[in-house]
């Protein structure tokens, strides 16, 4: 395990990651592993069971493995994932604080929402493809490079 983070009970959402000291703005946290799966394979996967495939292409997943698969969204993240694997942090984290981002950033397949607890204050309430983000939110993690490659080929020149 790393000596970044540590798995502990998250609430509302069972388990998460936290940050175990001061994680710098851009410093990378972790890469997101697991075999790679085909969209009809990740549909296929029960809802019940632990963790749900990351989108790394149009119909490309990876399965995720420990650690990667404890990360939480948030509508209002510390982290993203850049190079569609690596997880870093867009703000400075502090020790003890969850380490999360915003799901809507790797999805596009038009077929997953999920109930958002994220409590943030603009929490939108479901989870939903990056399509359906408000146009601000997009331009922000346009920007902030932590939107998957093959969502930017599609987004990222309107």
């Amino acid at each position: 395990m790393s000596s970044l983070f540590q798995i502990q009970e998250s609430y509302g959402t069972g388990r998460g990651l936290f940050a175990t000291r001061l994680l710098k703005r851009g410093e990378q946290i972790l890469e997101f592993t697991g075999p790679i799966i085909s969209l009809e394979q990740a549909l296929q996967k029960p809802a019940d069971k632990l963790g749900f495939p990351l989108q790394i292409g149009s119909r490309e997943y990876i399965d995720l493995e420990e650690p990667g698969v404890w990360v939480n969204h948030s509508c209002l993240p510390n982290a993203g994932i850049s190079k569609d694997i690596f997880l870093v942090a867009i703000k400075d984290i502090l020790p003890g604080e969850e380490i999360v981002y915003d799901y809507s950033t790797t999805m596009d397949d038009h077929t997953w929402t999920l109930e958002c607890r994220c409590r943030s204050h603009n929490c939108r309430g479901l989870i939903r493809d990056f399509k359906d983000l408000p146009y601000d939110e997009q331009r922000k993690y346009l920007e902030q490079n932590i939107v998957q490659s093959f969502i930017r080929e599609k987004w990222g020149d309107e």
